[in-house]
């Protein structure tokens, strides 16, 4: 099929990406961006505590990436539903739900069947919370007080047909989504955040609100995201979201930082001794912003 909701890595995309329209009231005073919630509760609590500081008008925006490591799947469908209701995109892990039901993939790896895998997140909603998911839109197109914001995911590109890997830097990201014509472009899906500007027009990372990378490991040697960027130590492994904001109709974009109870995060994972992401990779991944895959062999 040529559907989208079908789609997986590793195919072209074979259709335009469309837009949702969304026209915000002036009177919203900050956007609130975030991405990768990958169906861990614990985050969401802290986001939660970050809007209720807020002190004017705001709206949520959530691109992306609502399954695939956490074991809340509900829990975060009824969130993105209850705080950003018609303002929720959706990513490569949401798509691929869809795409296993479909059967076009290759095969149905028993290991997707597990509790914080794609299917087995798709075995916990309800057929409503399914539908919302399966509904969302590829991009939202914003318009604000006179500017124009696109929100999409970032695991495929407007400009290019092939899938954007999650490992890309932000030259590569800058070549796939920077657009002149709009004044912000939002992607999410490399768990890196970052703001650079080309011409007057922005594009930002809001990062993962979950589970960041600074640095992974495949094979060989450790590729370190924050080598070449100096806001960001080795070992802040703190979480990210965007805050966009206006000032004299100029958008300002604020990479906002903060933590949760990781340690308590892993003590209940542990509880579970069938879940598809081994602990030693997912402790790493938690703790240190590390995906390292050698962490699989107790490398």
């Amino acid at each position: 099929m040529n559907d989208r909701r079908h789609w997986r890595p590793g195919q072209p995309r074979t259709w335009e990406i469309g837009s949702q329209e969304i026209e915000l009231d002036d009177s919203v005073d900050h956007l609130i961006v975030v991405s990768d919630l990958h169906a861990y509760r614990e985050p969401l609590a802290a986001v939660d505590a970050y809007l209720d500081s807020l002190s004017g008008p705001y709206r949520v925006v959530v691109n992306g990436d609502l399954f695939e490591g956490g074991i809340d799947a509900t829990a975060t469908v009824d969130w993105a539903r209850a705080r950003a209701s018609g303002r929720t995109t959706r990513g490569n892990h949401d798509s691929r739900i869809f795409s296993y039901l479909a059967k076009e993939t290759d095969s149905d790896p028993p290991s997707q069947w597990k509790l914080d895998a794609e299917l087995g997140s798709y075995q916990t909603l309800s057929a409503e919370q399914l539908a919302f998911v399966e509904e969302l839109p590829d991009q939202l197109m914003l318009r604000w007080r006179g500017r124009a914001i696109r929100i999409l995911h970032g695991h495929q590109s407007p400009k290019l047909p092939d899938y954007t890997d999650w490992r890309s830097t932000t030259d590569q990201l800058m070549e796939r989504f920077y657009d002149s014509q709009v004044d912000l472009t939002v992607i999410g899906h490399t768990h890196y955040p970052f703001v650079r500007q080309r011409d007057g027009a922005w594009l930002a990372n809001s990062g993962s609100i979950a589970v960041p990378i600074n640095r992974w490991r495949t094979t060989g040697p450790i590729h370190n995201r924050c080598a070449t960027d100096d806001s960001v130590p080795d070992d802040d492994a703190r979480c990210s979201l965007l805050s966009v904001t206006q000032n004299a109709g100029q958008l300002t974009m604020q990479i906002v930082r903060f933590d949760y109870d990781r340690r308590a995060l892993l003590d209940r994972y542990a509880l579970h001794t069938d879940l598809s992401l081994p602990m030693p990779l997912r402790k790493v991944w938690i703790m240190n912003a590390f995906h390292d895959r050698k962490a699989l062999a107790g490398g």
